[in-house]
């Protein structure tokens, strides 16, 4: 085996083995449903790219949804690290995506989310 074939079969078994942690569905925040502050509001499918969060507000609720939902952003010691809010419209028994930018969430797996609506 060649230098280079040696190189690039341990570049691939070490990319493999980095990636092991985000096929785990129970460490991903996307596999989770993120209560609020109201039980008719909640979270899915957050998603985290870079300094971006996102993921969709689903109204369980029987009357429509005008309002701000906030995101605090923890770390692992419980530090607040990030902060945003934005303005949605959701219809009853529906959902909206929603998505923050410049958001400092680095390691989305490490993270809490705080979503609070008003």
């Amino acid at each position: 085996m060649t230098t280079y074939a040696v190189r690039q079969t341990c570049a691939a078994a070490l990319l493999m083995a980095a990636l092991v942690p985000y096929a785990q569905a129970e460490d991903k925040p996307a596999s989770k449903t993120l209560q609020t502050n109201n039980p008719d509001i909640v979270v899915k499918r957050v998603y985290c790219v870079d300094y971006d969060l996102g993921g969709v507000l689903v109204n369980k609720g029987g009357q429509p949804f005008r309002g701000t939902l906030s995101v605090a952003v923890r770390d692992e010691e419980g530090d607040i690290v990030g902060r945003n809010k934005v303005r949605l419209r959701v219809g009853a028994e529906n959902g909206a995506r929603f998505s923050f930018y410049y958001i400092n969430t680095l390691d989305c797996r490490r993270h809490k989310f705080d979503f609070r609506v008003e």
